[in-house]
C-alpha cells in the first residue's frame, strides 16, 4: 500500500467540493484528521495523539456514515459504496488493535490508507455518486 505521497498537509482546495453542504463538510472534517495525522507524525508516528486520531476517525465514520447511506440511497453503485465504507470501518478497527498492539509499521501503513481513500474514495467515488444523483434531480 506504499504511496509517493509524502506525510504532508493537505489544504483544502475549491476543486474537492460537490456542493453538497454535508458532504463537504464531512470531507473538510476528514482532511482535518488526516493535518492532525500528519502533524502528529513529525513527532514520531504513533505518538500519543493517536488515540485522539483513532477517536476522530471513529466520531467520523459514525456520524458521516449514516448521513451518507440516507443520501446515496438513489445512487445503483450504493451497494459497493457502502460495502466501501465498511471495509473502511474494518480498517480502523484493525489498525486500532495493531496500534494497542504494539505491531510496527501500523501508523505508516494507516496514513497511506487514509491518503488513498481521500484520493479514491472522497474525490472519486463521492463525486461520481453527487453527480450521478445532481443528473437524476436527486439533490
Amino acid at each position: 500500500m506504499e504511496s509517493k505521497q509524502p506525510f504532508q498537509a493537505i489544504e483544502w482546495n475549491d476543486k474537492y467540493n460537490v456542493n453538497v453542504s454535508f458532504i463537504d463538510e464531512h470531507h473538510k472534517k476528514f482532511i482535518d484528521i488526516m493535518n492532525r495525522f500528519q502533524e502528529a507524525s513529525e513527532t514520531g508516528f504513533c505518538s500519543d495523539k493517536m488515540s485522539e486520531i483513532f477517536f476522530s476517525l471513529v466520531h467520523y465514520t459514525e456520524h458521516y456514515l449514516l448521513k451518507e447511506i440516507i443520501f446515496f440511497k438513489e445512487y445503483p453503485n450504493f451497494a459497493h459504496h457502502q460495502n466501501a465504507h465498511n471495509e473502511f470501518i474494518d480498517r480502523i478497527t484493525k489498525f486500532q488493535s495493531d496500534y494497542r498492539s504494539g505491531k510496527d509499521g501500523v501508523c505508516k501503513e494507516m496514513y497511506f490508507y487514509l491518503y488513498d481513500w481521500f484520493q479514491n474514495h472522497i474525490l472519486k467515488y463521492d463525486k461520481e455518486a453527487v453527480d450521478y444523483l445532481r443528473s437524476k434531480g436527486l439533490t
